[in-house]
Order: structure tokens, then sequence, then C-alpha cells
């Protein structure tokens, strides 16, 4: 019974000794090198220059500029109308509801009021 004891205490010594001098590695941070450019600064800018002129850069919200302006194809009174007639018929609330809810279907009557200003 001593044994045992006495090797289990010994096993668990070496193997904490082994996971400590594992983890125990020194933090080093490989800095990036300097590189020597191929081409000057006015050669870059002539070579974006001419990408976009020729429309092979994508421009979008990175760029900073925009590549068209967003043309609405419904006013704001039908897309309010639409969205309160979607909350009256239930739609809105079937759309969000769990798929797996264990309660039933509840209408939210208060927001369409809410909504329609009354």
């Amino acid at each position: 019974m001593k044994t045992t004891t006495l090797s289990t205490l010994v096993a668990t010594l070496a193997l904490s000794l082994a996971a400590g001098s594992a983890l125990a590695q020194e933090a080093t941070y490989d800095y990036p090198t300097a590189t020597a450019s191929q081409k000057s600064r006015a050669e870059v800018v002539a070579e974006l220059k001419q990408a976009r002129a020729e429309g092979s850069i994508v421009q979008g919200e990175a760029s900073g500029v925009r590549a068209t302006d967003f043309v609405p194809q419904l006013t704001r009174a039908e897309v309010r109308s639409q969205t309160l007639a979607a909350i009256a018929s239930g739609e809105v609330a079937e759309l969000s509801r769990e798929t797996n809810a264990f309660a039933p279907l509840q209408r939210v009557a208060p927001v369409a009021t809410v909504l329609a200003g009354k």
C-alpha cells in the first residue's frame, strides 16, 4: 500500500515538472523586417490612377468613394403602409417567432398601434 502511494506521488511529481517545463517557454516576437521598395511613390500613384480609369479597381466603402447613388424604389409612406399591413396581418410576428417555441403564437397589436400614431 505504501509503495503504491509513493509511486503515485513520484509519478504525479514527474508529470507536473514535465508540464511546467513545457509551458515555460520564452515569449518572443519576430519584428517585421524592412524591405526596399521597387517603385517610387509617384509610380504607385500613377498606376493607381490608371487602374481607376480602366475600372479594374472596385470602389466601395473602403475606398471612401461611393460607387453608385442609392435610388429608392418606394416612398417612405409606401414602406410605412406596407409595414403596418404586415404587422396587422401577423406576418411580422410569424417571421420573428422562434421555430421551436412552445408557447402559442401571439400577435403584437400594440406595436401596430404605436407605429400608426394612434
